[in-house]
């Protein structure tokens, strides 16, 4: 009777569990992982993620992918999808925030104290994300402009897909230095070291939007799982991969 009766609630709680799909910017590959499996042994629902540049998740979105939820490392590809109207407004949120970074491989002998040496001739190849689709790209190319170096680095530049080649790319070796976020760096494990953080006033305020996708059939589960990444649970491993607290991205100064 009673093997019975367990097994039909555990029936009854597989028929109700969801699984929603998410589409992540690629630097909270580790985090969002974490997070997923945490979330699906505390409510039973799978969270299944996509991860991607924001911009190439963007134009997934925007072909009709079935994507429930969308978290950008910028607010631009969030504000295309809502100009759209392929994004619900009401359900966006701020899940965390981060910082941007200078780094060269672990046993460089390179001079390169900061992004304004980045001009210097020892410096031969800078790698930085694509900034038509690479948020990271777009933060890096408002600090070259912060230190006015934009005009002599141009012929230096290799461009990723996406951060994590970025940090591929120094890790390698195949560059002097490269521009990713902090949380990259501390995932790499020791093979990159990185020499400056660029001022909060050199770029604009890097924060991560979640919002539900219009087209999704499952809203209610969706949103389920955008509030948990605002709890803290959540919270507590965005910080400990080095995320910043949502509200601390926010308000940062714009340039």
């Amino acid at each position: 009777m009673i093997r019975a009766l367990l097994l039909s609630i555990l029936l009854a709680c597989a028929a109700w569990a969801e699984t929603v799909s998410v589409g992540a910017a690629i630097s909270m590959r580790e985090a969002m992982t974490q997070i997923a499996g945490a979330y699906a042994k505390k409510t039973g629902d799978k969270v299944e993620i996509t991860f991607g540049s924001s911009g190439q998740l963007m134009g997934q979105i925007k072909a009709g992918a079935p994507i429930d939820a969308f978290i950008s490392a910028a607010d631009k590809q969030v504000d295309d999808l809502a100009a759209a109207g392929l994004v619900d407004e009401t359900t966006r949120r701020i899940v965390a925030g981060n910082t941007l970074v200078l780094i060269v491989p672990a046993d460089s002998g390179v001079s390169t104290g900061g992004f304004g040496d980045l001009s210097k001739p020892e410096v031969r190849r800078i790698a930085a994300g694509e900034p038509k689709t690479v948020p990271a790209g777009q933060y890096a190319e408002q600090v070259f402009r912060s230190f006015r170096v934009t005009a002599e680095i141009k012929e230096k530049l290799v461009y990723g897909t996406n951060v994590r080649q970025v940090l591929d790319y120094v890790e390698r070796g195949e560059v002097t230095a490269g521009v990713v976020y902090k949380t990259d760096a501390m995932e790499s494990g020791g093979k990159v070291r990185v020499v400056a953080t660029a001022p909060t006033d050199s770029h604009d305020p890097i924060v991560y939007p979640a919002v539900l996708v219009k087209a999704s059939s499952k809203r209610e589960a969706t949103i389920r799982f955008l509030d948990y990444l605002g709890g803290q649970k959540a919270r507590e491993v965005f910080a400990a991969k080095g995320f910043t607290a949502p509200e601390t991205a926010a308000t940062r100064p714009s340039r």
